[in-house]
């Protein structure tokens, strides 16, 4: 046995002691806080802290989807709303379609489409800052031009690439009009267009995040009625683009002098894409922005998009304000006139966006987890205050968990979480622990009668997750969402959950996805090739390995080589490694009819519109390993006859 020496025995009582002597409560000292390594005390954190003793753990603060009080009231058009967000919203949104004048010579046409544009008159023509999200905003939007002048539009600014896509209407045929934008929005509308309208990071899901889209701007909901949209966020259904390319791309602080008028454009920074244009009127300080939003900075959308990073907002935001405009002509909301209080307000936004960044990641440095920042999250009275942040077009509660995942990913830092049961397998279990479906469905009635509509919706849902056809479960749950609906501040939650409401009612069908048009197909016939990869059903390919060699009446050729259950995508057929087992020669219109499934290959083959260079039946048996579009079952809430037609 080894000799322990008289320093190491006096270290080792010195730790002992020093591990069980208390200090009395008045005399403890208080270590100083160390950035990342401190855990959130449980009246800091709303939900999710774990501590030794479970009853010390707060509530959750007050919720207008867990019984808060909220008064209810009818909105114009008859929609059962938020007292609150209708008391406020008129500040910053126009309910009815409004023409008004922030400047000489400046009208902002607000509340005609679903963003507002502004026109500026010059001897020459207009200039038109932005064009709407659709052609047929650009159609309502040239009508309310016209009444109040009868010049032609001779220029058109971009302020971002969703706002681009009734320009072809408001040029009405002319050839010479100048296009400004940022140099990449042409590249940007392109990608957007050929994934089906929606940006996507991956092009490949551009149908799904497009029928979310759809969902979000209201496509679904009624115009009028106690269930209809509040705040005119509408969108059709089926998206006409008109859309004219950028011929006079500006860089970042560019001027130039359009039709008399001295401009500074700024194109570093955006929000909700990359390709945003700010127009500075120097000489009159005017600044004509897409970072003001009639509600706090979106950095993350609900129907889904790319990452919305905060710093970009947040440091274009500075750069304006550091501008001192005089008048602030924005892309999102109603005017704001007058220095100190454009300034006022600028600050106010500004400091909506920062507190929301920096508390999300104060939030994960305390280690709370996605879930745990949705309740964390949210503005204290001051900055709740400031009118562009009213959270009436999205709720900043679902803006935390975004950052949490770009920054972090998914895994929350708790390692039971890191192998999860499917959510069916869970409700399996569940279900019965609770009592089984009738007690289910009697405690999710009374979290309803409490109001506690976020707590009745998950224990209704559980229940339609084992019995989507269930008809007493589809009720339940289509009412705890019409109530959420009803409650909510944000137009874009009040869209979805209104949505499904009605789609489990059987009232309205929800697409889960929305194909790019034929034409868009038809013109990039090798881009969709690409993108047809994914569709790929690995129980159907087996052991497949044979390479399909597509050749269309354009002259372009590229390739899908099926090896089990991937297809890799072939650019270049003639470079590929092995040569193809079978060649398709179609135009791109047959093309588009096979991407959409209007046909099948069989009988495509069978017209002669692909031809085929070996085994016809091995050809068709090939295209038929991939996932075929079924508009009837590509749908977010199955119809209960669709369902039983499938039992």
């Amino acid at each position: 046995m080894k000799k322990i020496s008289l320093l190491s025995m006096l270290i080792i009582l010195m730790l002992v002691v020093g591990c069980t002597r208390e200090e009395p409560a008045e005399t403890q000292k208080q270590e100083p806080a160390t950035a990342g390594t401190q855990e959130l005390t449980p009246a800091e954190v709303t939900a999710g802290q774990k501590g030794k003793d479970s009853n010390s753990i707060p509530s959750p603060p007050s919720s207008l989807y867990m019984g808060e009080p909220v008064e209810l009231v009818t909105a114009p058009n008859g929609a059962i709303a938020n007292k609150k967000l209708l008391d406020r919203v008129e500040e910053v949104v126009c309910l009815e379609p409004e023409i008004l004048q922030p400047a000489e010579g400046i009208w902002t046409f607000c509340g005609f489409g679903l963003a507002p544009i502004s026109v500026i008159d010059t001897d020459e023509g207009l200039i038109a800052f932005d064009t709407g999200d659709s052609k047929h905003d650009g159609e309502i939007l040239l009508e309310a031009i016209r009444t109040v002048s009868d010049k032609p539009v001779k220029a058109i600014i971009y302020g971002h690439s969703h706002t681009a896509i009734g320009a072809g209407v408001l040029t009405e045929g002319n050839k010479d009009v100048m296009i400004i934008g940022h140099p990449d929005l042409n590249s940007v509308v392109e990608g957007n267009l050929q994934s089906g309208g929606a940006p996507a990071y991956y092009p490949e899901i551009g149908p799904y995040l497009t029928a979310r889209m759809a969902i979000q701007f209201n496509a679904y909901t009624p115009k009028e009625g106690p269930d209809a949209w509040v705040l005119p966020l509408v969108l059709p259904l089926k998206l006409e683009s008109a859309f004219l390319p950028v011929n006079t791309p500006v860089e970042n602080m560019q001027e130039m002098t359009v039709f008399g008028v001295k401009m500074q454009f700024l194109t570093k920074y955006g929000s909700d894409d990359k390709v945003h244009t700010a127009v500075w009127l120097p000489e009159r300080k005017i600044l004509f922005t897409t970072l003001l939003w009639m509600g706090p900075p979106q950095l993350y959308s609900v129907r889904g998009d790319v990452f919305r990073d905060p710093r970009e907002w947040i440091t274009g935001l500075k750069e304006q304000r550091d501008l001192q405009p005089e008048v602030l002509i924005s892309a999102a909301a109603r005017p704001v006139v007058g220095k100190d209080n454009v300034q006022k307000i600028l600050e106010g936004y500004l400091d909506g966006a920062s507190f929301v960044l920096d508390q999300s990641l104060r939030g994960i440095l305390g280690g709370l987890g996605p879930d745990d920042l949705r309740h964390f999250v949210h503005f204290p009275d001051y900055l709740d205050k400031v009118p562009n942040n009213l959270q009436g077009y999205g709720e900043i509660s679902s803006y935390a968990p975004a950052i949490y995942y770009h920054s972090v990913g998914w895994y929350d830092n708790d390692a039971v979480n890191l192998k999860q049961l499917a959510p069916i397998d869970e409700s399996r279990r569940l279900v019965p622990l609770m009592g089984g479906h009738t007690k289910v469905l009697e405690a999710a009635r009374a979290a309803m009668d409490k109001r506690e509509l976020t707590w009745a919706g998950q224990l209704v849902n559980h229940l339609y997750r084992l019995d989507p056809q269930d008809q007493e479960v589809r009720m339940l749950k289509a009412e705890v969402l019409r109530q959420m609906a009803y409650v909510s501040m944000g137009g874009n939650e009040r869209a979805h959950m209104m949505s499904q409401a009605l789609a489990l009612e059987g009232k309205t069908t929800l697409a889960r996805v929305i194909p790019p048009p034929p034409e868009s197909i038809s013109a990039s016939p090798n881009t969709f090739v690409d993108y047809f990869r994914v569709r790929i059903d690995p129980l159907k390919s087996g052991e497949t390995n044979s390479f399909i060699q597509f050749d269309f009446s354009d002259g372009t050729s590229s390739g899908l080589h099926v090896r089990r259950a991937i297809a890799e995508f072939v650019a270049e057929p003639a470079k590929h490694v092995r040569k193809p087992d079978i060649k398709l020669a179609m135009s791109g219109e047959s093309w588009a009819k096979l991407y959409l499934s209007q046909t099948t290959p069989e009988e495509m083959i069978k017209s002669g519109d692909i031809k085929v260079t070996g085994d016809s039946a091995e050809a068709a048996h090939l295209i038929n390993l991939f996932d075929r579009y079924l508009p009837q079952q590509a749908v977010v809430i199955p119809p209960a006859i669709l369902i039983q037609e499938h039992m």
